[in-house]
């Protein structure tokens, strides 16, 4: 909870530094008027807000290097102080009292509300900037009715100035404030629908589950008696010898196809703790994970697998079969929603001393350039609604991160995506 927190307060610092910055440079962008109220350029006032440009440049730069109590100082400083006192100077350096600037003594509070926090500092802004024009009134030799017509109108210029500030600062807040109920009520209703999907996900993989429970008692027992064909039985009248070996070999292995699906999606779906990282045998992790997408891919592309000999790397079996699953379902997903006419997907294994590549490539339409650097962030999917969480490249990249491996995703030269997953081999 503390980190979030942290990054929060640094963000806030960074502002106000940009703001401290901000305010420095505009001081001295002001010598401008300066120069149109004699009609003369006023080197000493450049120099003057130099050195207040300067020292506001200096607060800035030690906000986030300081604690909390000498923040506020150098807020008090840059806010209320500083701009005051250069300001009356740079007038008093232009005329003083007869400087047709001299009434823009009235907005130094609301440079102080612009830098400064709380509505004290306003007010006691107010107060230096009256002392400030006192004392150019004392100092100009002004009668008594100068001094009781300049201040109050002083004060009521202030007081209107401050109150449109923060008139303007309370929208502000009023259309920031509705903005983020916006996002929340939007994030909310994201997570609701996501949360709905996990719990009819669920629901489908108990489903699955007891489909898979329910087949696999009947589906052994065809298989234990085709075996008994094979072994035991004849052949019926009109039909050969090797016609009728044929047909029952391409029963039993279709049986034993849809038994070996059953075994894999049930061993997929169990929700256990996964097994400790350890060397790992690709060839079988491959193996059923190209069973499970060939359900999916033999109807939409073309598949081509080449694994080298006994390809070993350091993962955890059923972790790393989701991966590739994951991977082999999304490259279908891709040509077909390109509608790619010859689509195809290969899973290919580069084997070195040190690593172990497995490579997912497709020839879709392959990956826009400004979704590459979001690919494998939590909740971000490029396919339409309803066809995908966001998820499943997240928890992918975090599986294979697991193991000590890489997975990252580029666009082919020839057209498509490829998919790279990097293991240490064992």
């Amino acid at each position: 909870m503390l980190e979030p927190e942290t990054h929060a307060q640094e963000a806030r610092l960074a502002d106000e530094q940009r703001l401290f910055y901000a305010a420095s440079l505009t001081w001295v962008l002001f010598w401008s008027a300066d120069m149109l109220s004699v009609l003369r350029p006023t080197w000493d006032t450049l120099a003057l807000r130099f050195v207040w440009a300067g020292l506001t440049v200096l607060s800035g730069w030690l906000l986030p290097q300081v604690g909390p109590a000498w923040r506020s100082v150098l807020r008090i400083l840059s806010g209320m102080i500083l701009p005051n006192v250069f300001f009356g100077l740079i007038i008093y350096r232009l005329g003083g009292l007869n400087s047709p600037i001299f009434h823009w003594l009235c907005l130094m509070p609301a440079v102080t509300l612009l830098m400064g926090r709380g509505l004290w500092h306003g007010a006691a802004s107010t107060l230096l900037m009256l002392l400030v024009a006192g004392a150019m009134l004392w100092a100009g030799g002004a009668p008594q009715e100068r001094f009781l017509s300049w201040m109050p109108m002083l004060i009521v210029e202030s007081m209107g100035i401050q109150l449109t500030f923060f008139y303007q600062r309370l929208l502000l807040e009023r259309a920031k404030a509705a903005a983020e109920q916006k996002l929340v009520r939007r994030a909310l209703d994201e997570s609701n629908e996501r949360a709905l999907r996990a719990e009819q996900m669920a629901q489908l993989g108990q489903l699955a589950a007891g489909v898979a429970h329910e087949v696999r008692n009947p589906l052994a027992y065809i298989q234990a008696n085709l075996r008994f064909l094979q072994e035991e039985a004849r052949p019926t009248e009109g039909a050969s010898d090797p016609e009728y070996a044929v047909a029952l070999q391409e029963t039993m292995h279709g049986v034993e196809r849809i038994h070996q699906i059953v075994k894999d999606l049930t061993a997929l779906s169990r929700s256990e703790e996964p097994a400790p990282v350890s060397p790992c045998d690709l060839g079988p992790v491959i193996d059923t994970s190209v069973r499970l997408a060939s359900v999916r891919l033999k109807t939409l592309v073309r598949l081509a697998v080449e694994v080298p000999e006994t390809p070993w790397a350091r993962a955890e079996p059923r972790r790393l079969g989701q991966v590739l699953l994951n991977l082999l379902l999304n490259a279908a997903d891709a040509i077909e929603e390109a509608k790619v006419p010859d689509g195809r997907v290969a899973l290919r294994v580069q084997v070195d001393e040190e690593r172990v590549r497995v490579l997912v490539e497709d020839n879709g339409p392959g990956i826009r350039t400004e979704h590459l650097s979001r690919l494998f962030t939590s909740f971000f999917t490029t396919k339409a609604p309803g066809k995908g969480t966001g998820l499943g490249l997240a928890l992918s990249r975090q599986y294979v991160e697991s193991f000590g491996g890489t997975l990252r995703a580029e666009n082919r030269s020839e057209g498509g995506a490829r998919f790279i997953v990097e293991l240490p081999a064992a």
